[in-house]
């Protein structure tokens, strides 16, 4: 590790949090001068959840190694950090973005910029609980071959976004309220729907036209991405937002959906709702206020929006 404080390190191991959800069996908390991680973990039968929090204050590189093979999906949530595996190469998820990822070793490096907060949902399995459904995917059974050789490599070369009923499944099982073999049961199916739904994502044709983007171009369309974020009241043509960052509005669209998988309306809305559901958990305000602040103008609007993506209420997840 390479960080201010990086050689003073305190380990906690503790019971979750009640804000941890229920499945998780044990949350390891690692802090420094360099700021906090949080990882939970849950064991299943052929497959491992874990759920990490990052919150970095100053800039920090970490080394991993470990003789063990990995066959990973991993699910960026919030920000993005630089990865890069032995064999496999640089890699960068944008929030909301995943991949299924295999490498026979661990040898990587990643790096975290500071003031930020990262979180990852990652699940770990066995070839064998994959390989059940490689008659169903032809790029899974390919994918696999190349495991059984150990050659390391995502199952596509671009990563994919995650859609809203992903979203919801990884919200479903994060709140799971079921105990003991209910609880098992539970995560076991909403784990292999979202497998499915991951397989069925990566096999279609929906991966975005290349399109050339200079790094001014890349500069000012994270300036776009972070004016949606920071703003979610002020609605914006696609011309005005052009204007201001001082691109055209040709390669506005094409570059911003190619960059973060989605068009300028469809990520503010995703964002937004995010944002509005982070509001509902903390608990510290009334839902027509939170509907004002992420956009929505009436709660009734935010109600609806919301039950449609996560299948329950914000009074629920409150509740």
């Amino acid at each position: 590790m390479i960080a201010p404080g990086g050689d003073e390190i305190e380990i906690i191991n503790q019971p979750p949090s009640q804000t941890s959800g229920l499945i998780f069996t044990n949350e390891t908390i690692a802090k420094a001068e360099f700021g906090k991680m949080i990882f939970r973990h849950y064991k299943g039968d052929e497959f491992d959840i874990w759920y990490s929090n990052y919150l970095i204050n100053h800039t920090t590189v970490f080394t991993g190694r470990a003789d063990i093979p990995v066959l990973e999906l991993h699910i960026q949530f919030q920000n993005s950090f630089d990865i890069e595996w032995d064999n496999i190469g640089k890699q960068e998820l944008t929030p909301f973005q995943f991949n299924l990822s295999h490498t026979p070793f661990v040898n990587n490096i990643a790096k975290f910029g500071g003031g930020k907060e990262y979180s990852t949902f990652d699940i770990h399995f066995t070839k064998h609980f994959l390989s059940r459904l490689s008659s169903s995917f032809p790029k899974l059974d390919a994918w696999l071959h190349k495991v059984e050789k150990k050659i390391a490599g995502d199952i596509v070369p671009v990563n994919h976004f995650l859609t809203p009923e992903m979203i919801a499944i990884v919200h479903h099982i994060l709140k799971c309220s079921f105990r003991n073999n209910a609880a098992k049961f539970y995560i076991e199916a909403k784990i292999m729907e979202l497998l499915l739904l991951a397989l069925e994502h990566v096999s279609g044709d929906n991966i975005p036209a290349p399109i050339k983007l200079s790094p001014y171009d890349i500069e000012m369309l994270e300036e776009v991405r972070n004016m949606i974020l920071d703003d979610f009241e002020t609605k914006h043509s696609l011309l005005e937002i052009a204007r201001k960052v001082g691109i055209n509005d040709y390669k506005l669209k094409k570059g911003f959906k190619h960059r973060y998988g989605k068009s300028i309306y469809e990520y503010q809305l995703n964002a937004r709702l995010e944002y509005a559901k982070k509001l509902i958990e903390e608990n510290k305000m009334g839902l027509d206020e939170i509907a004002m602040l992420t956009g929505y103008g009436h709660s009734s609007n935010l109600i609806t929006r919301f039950k449609k993506v996560f299948g329950y209420t914000p009074k629920y997840l409150r509740k």
